[in-house]
């Protein structure tokens, strides 16, 4: 059975899965600028392996934001990058260019050659081998991404199974305890109403939820929909919060 899967990573647990990547190589770089984008900003992988070089919004030499162009049920919106992401973007992009690779996929491939591997079938692996050209350039996948970040979650010693999900949960719990501003939460993570923020985290402590929907309760006129997120914390039993937020885990 699947260990479950680390709601949320702490501050420590977070920088030692950055620090466990070699920044020596192109490879590194460019894994280290996505994660840490990820993990800065609360993108989807999805989202995040959808960038193109174009949509990099500069201003004076400087990455200020990334536009998402194909968001959730088609959403786009600008999504401001914060200085340590922006540096590492950076970084890579450097890298990304001196390997010769235009304008297209931020994250992409860099190897280039060719690479022999066991020739696959629909029932698994046939006898022989076939060879794979490999170009640098094209977006890499999301399963590579899983696997490194599964990688790194060993290296790191963390216990538990970490996802590339895990970043965005990571990102939007620490926002929430650090500001105590559940609209915030929603704006960042681009959630289409406040409620949707508050199920999600009911992973968090109740005091850690609830307390921040009166925040936004007691701004400055009432708000409906902060009644309705604060009434899904208080009616739910700490099963049935941590329940819909396993269900919920994966919609966000």
């Amino acid at each position: 059975m699947a260990s479950r899967a680390q709601e949320a990573l702490t501050v420590e647990q977070l920088e030692a899965l950055l620090d466990a990547i070699e920044t020596r190589s192109p490879t590194g770089k460019r894994n280290l600028a996505l994660l840490t984008l990820m993990a800065d900003t609360g993108l989807r992988i999805g989202e995040t392996l959808a960038l193109e070089t174009r949509d990099l919004v500069t201003e004076a030499g400087q990455i200020m934001a990334v536009k998402v162009r194909n968001g959730k049920r088609g959403k786009a919106a600008n999504v401001a990058v914060g200085r340590r992401a922006a540096a590492r973007l950076a970084r890579w992009l450097q890298a990304r260019e001196a390997q010769g690779i235009g304008n297209g996929a931020v994250f992409c491939t860099i190897s280039k050659g060719k690479r022999a591997r066991g020739r696959a079938t629909s029932e698994g692996f046939a006898e022989g081998i076939e060879v794979v050209t490999l170009e640098p350039g094209k977006r890499i996948s999301d399963r590579y991404v899983r696997q490194v970040v599964t990688r790194l979650a060993e290296r790191a010693g963390i216990e538990g199974r970490v996802t590339p999900h895990t970043l965005r949960h990571t990102f939007a719990t620490h926002l929430l305890r650090e500001t105590g501003n559940l609209k915030l939460v929603q704006q960042a993570l681009r959630h289409s109403d406040v409620t949707t923020t508050a199920r999600v985290y009911s992973h968090l402590t109740e005091n850690d939820v609830a307390d921040a929907v009166r925040n936004l309760r007691e701004g400055s006129r009432p708000e409906r929909e902060a009644d309705e997120a604060l009434a899904v914390m208080e009616g739910l039993s700490p099963e049935a919060r941590a329940a819909l937020a396993r269900r919920l885990m994966e919609e966000a």
